[in-house]
């Protein structure tokens, strides 16, 4: 084995033991030093997911991939935005001889990054999203050094992609309770104005929404401000 495929090798097997549940920038920073590790250089890794506003970098290992990012995003094309867009893996092997995205090809070029591999998440539906990595060698037409770049970007996507979901799923979690709790303190203001004014749930509810409008306050908080000090404002 020669020691490019011991670095690979050692970068793939760290790579399976980042946890999924850490926080997506600290992955990406975990990662671009694995990858570093395995390919040389100083990678520069991002997450692109796309939504119908297009392209959106939700996290990133360093501050020239959200630009490159945003330099496919002005453009409205670039090998992150196809990846995800078709599930295939797009490779930029030089930016200096690559005629398909000039844009990019010319801003990676003065960031000192000579190649791009874009991966989509691995999903049976079509992808949300996908890892950008961007490289300061170029990886070469064929052989070892693109293929050892394919396999390590292939590997981290899935990670990633892990990392995200998890990240997702702990938002909408907080996003849940803290509707829970809005709704719960909306009853008990809603509860209280019904005892205090002989109102029905409705018209309770009704009194609370016009001075949230009146005040340009959101409802949730004339509720805690009627649980907490009793005081309504009724004029």
């Amino acid at each position: 084995m020669y020691p490019a495929d011991d670095r690979l090798a050692a970068a793939l097997l760290h790579l399976a033991l980042v946890p999924a549940d850490r926080p997506l920038p600290l992955v990406l920073e975990q990662v671009a030093g694995l990858a570093a590790d395995a390919l040389g250089g100083r990678p520069a890794l991002s997450v692109t997911v796309l939504g119908v506003d297009g392209g959106t970098t939700v996290g990133t290992s360093a501050q020239v991939a959200a630009e490159l990012d945003q330099v496919q995003y002005r453009a409205g094309s670039g090998p992150c935005l196809e990846a995800v867009a078709t599930g295939r893996m797009l490779v930029v092997e030089d930016t200096a001889h690559d005629p398909r995205w000039p844009e990019l090809a010319r801003a990676a070029a003065a960031a000192g990054l000579r190649s791009v591999l874009s991966v989509p998440f691995p999903t049976a539906r079509p992808a949300s999203g996908g890892l950008n990595v961007y490289l300061q060698l170029p990886v070469g037409a064929g052989g070892e050094p693109r293929e050892r770049a394919e396999l390590l970007a292939r590997l981290a996507a899935a990670r990633v992609a892990d990392s995200h979901l998890v990240t997702r799923l702990s938002e909408q979690a907080v996003n849940l309770q803290q509707a829970l709790d809005s709704r719960a303190v909306i009853d008990q203001a809603k509860g209280i104005l019904v005892e205090r004014f002989r109102l029905t749930p409705e018209q309770a509810f009704a009194a609370l929404a016009r001075v949230s409008n009146r005040t340009n306050t959101k409802l949730r908080e004339v509720a805690e401000r009627l649980v907490d000090t009793g005081e309504f404002p009724t004029a």
